[in-house]
């Protein structure tokens, strides 16, 4: 009997080393499988971060293109204020040169029968600080033509 005990001893014995080796096995497969899951899953969070970063660059190109079309209407409406600012600036040069010409013509410059030379003293005199009365004896000019000089000159 004693021999019966000792093979169902090494026969449960072995039974259970191949139970333990076997699970042994099996947990190596699942320890396995998981190393692999585990990259696969460091995969995808790379994919995951770098699909990301592309969003964010494609929301900034989209802001930029925005910012881009904002300059060029801003643009747009810069040359269009310059182009009407021009045709204000050329109308008013015109009436600027009818006026001087007016005003040239006036028969109050021609009744002063003075020169250009001479009215150039004047108005350099008077910038100088020289007064009507003492431009008038300089220059032997009438103090009221020195005068109409000097108003039409806008001193």
């Amino acid at each position: 009997m004693d021999n019966l005990y000792l093979i169902i001893f090494i026969g449960l014995s072995g039974f259970i080393l191949f139970l333990f080796f076997y699970i042994l096995s099996i947990e190596k497969r699942i320890e396995r499988k998981f190393a692999s899951i585990e990259l696969g899953l460091e995969e995808l969070n790379k994919e995951v971060f770098l699909l990301k970063k592309k969003l964010k660059e494609n929301e900034s190109i989209k802001a930029i293109e925005k910012i881009e079309e904002i300059i060029e209407t801003v643009v747009d409406d810069i040359k269009y204020m310059e182009e009407k600012n021009t045709k204000f600036y050329k109308k008013v040069e015109e009436k600027i040169a009818s006026l001087e010409y007016k005003i040239k013509k006036s028969p109050l410059n021609n009744c002063l029968n003075i020169s250009k030379h001479e009215e150039d003293k004047i108005l350099s005199l008077f910038k100088k600080g020289y007064s009507v009365e003492e431009i008038s004896r300089e220059l032997r000019i009438p103090a009221g033509e020195i005068e109409l000089v000097l108003k039409f000159s806008n001193f």
